[in-house]
């Protein structure tokens, strides 16, 4: 009887504790909503109050402000925009205007060849031909080359110009001022503007 006694006082002691629990979650619960309430009221009225503040000339005043400030902003894109379209025509047309640069750079070794060989001597009729062959093979090649903008550049006799002239000699010549192309040991090549080799050259002291 005793046992049975204790053991309704248990489930009662239990049950008192859960309904204790669920009262103070529903009151924690019931708290929060509340508050967020009150909060989303104070900003609301907050807000009104700011608004009513202002005069229509003031509100008109700041929406001319936005405005300009939005303007400004479209302006400063387009702005940009247009440059971005400029500089990426000025690539494409330079990089059109070099396209065969590199390989009429290439080239010039074979020319340089031509160059060398067609300087021998030839002794025989047939040397003769094969002269005659290779020598119009160089001016194909030349022609080619002129036809993409190579052109040589002038040296002899000309003044030295670190920019288009590499001078590894140089020699005292009486007649002749310091500083002036006397010999050019290995010709040098423009491509359009650009310097793609300068002349090998000898000056005078």
């Amino acid at each position: 009887m005793a046992k049975k006694k204790n053991n309704k006082e248990e489930v009662k002691k239990e049950t008192l504790k859960e309904t204790k629990k669920e009262t103070k979650k529903e009151t924690k619960k019931e708290t929060k909503k509340e508050t967020k309430k009150e909060t989303k009221k104070e900003v609301k009225e907050e807000i009104i109050d700011k608004v009513k503040e202002k005069t229509p000339e003031e509100i008109i005043e700041e929406l001319k402000a936005q405005i300009k400030s939005l303007k400004n902003d479209l302006l400063k894109e387009q702005a940009d925009l247009q440059n971005t379209k400029k500089r990426l025509e000025k690539e494409r047309i330079t990089e059109r205007k070099y396209a065969a640069m590199n390989i009429s750079k290439n080239l010039l070794t074979p020319l340089d060849h031509f160059n060398l060989a067609l300087k021998h001597e030839m002794t025989s009729e047939e040397n003769e031909k094969i002269f005659q062959g290779f020598k119009m093979i160089k001016d194909q090649l030349i022609k080619a080359l002129e036809d993409e903008g190579v052109s040589i550049i002038d040296a002899l006799n000309e003044e030295y110009d670190p920019n288009f002239h590499q001078a590894i000699m140089t020699e005292k010549v009486d007649g002749k001022e310091a500083n002036i192309v006397i010999e050019v040991l290995q010709e040098g090549y423009m491509f359009k503007d650009r310097v793609i080799r300068p002349a090998i050259v000898k000056i005078s002291e």
